[in-house]
């Protein structure tokens, strides 16, 4: 039995130290212009993704969905969020918790407003580079 117990946590101490450690700063995370007014930096591991935005006044993330549940927590400044016919404004120290495929959208309210999300699993779509919900139509 203790050979067993021995087998089995050697095994899970190699499959821990197998997966990808990554050390990052949200700030330095390599970024792009998803539109005019907004910023996006990215990393993902292997169950989630997170997602450093930076907008400026006006910046919009137009309606859209996913089948990933999103934790956005802003940092600085504020957003108007719409979900379905409810708007919610949330400010800095403030977050909100989207459920799977539930349209939403986002609206800057202030300058240099900052929004940290979390999602799960990860967003394949930005991984691959398919997020075109960000262009004007």
């Amino acid at each position: 039995m203790k050979n067993l117990l021995l087998i089995t946590t050697t095994l899970f101490a190699a499959k821990i130290s197998a997966q990808n450690v990554q050390l990052f700063t949200l700030k330095q995370l390599p970024a792009k212009p998803v539109n005019e007014l907004l910023t996006r930096g990215m990393i993902s591991g292997e169950q989630g993704t997170i997602g450093y935005f930076t907008y400026k006044k006006g910046a919009v993330v137009p309606t859209h969905h996913h089948s990933n549940e999103q934790y956005s927590l802003i940092t600085k400044g504020s957003v108007k969020v719409k979900i379905l016919d409810k708007e919610f404004i949330v400010k800095a120290g403030d977050g909100i918790i989207i459920p799977p495929n539930v349209p939403h959208s986002f609206t800057a309210l202030e300058d240099d407003t900052i929004d940290i999300d979390f999602f799960s699993p990860a967003r394949k779509d930005w991984i691959e580079g398919k997020d075109n919900y960000y262009q004007k139509k």
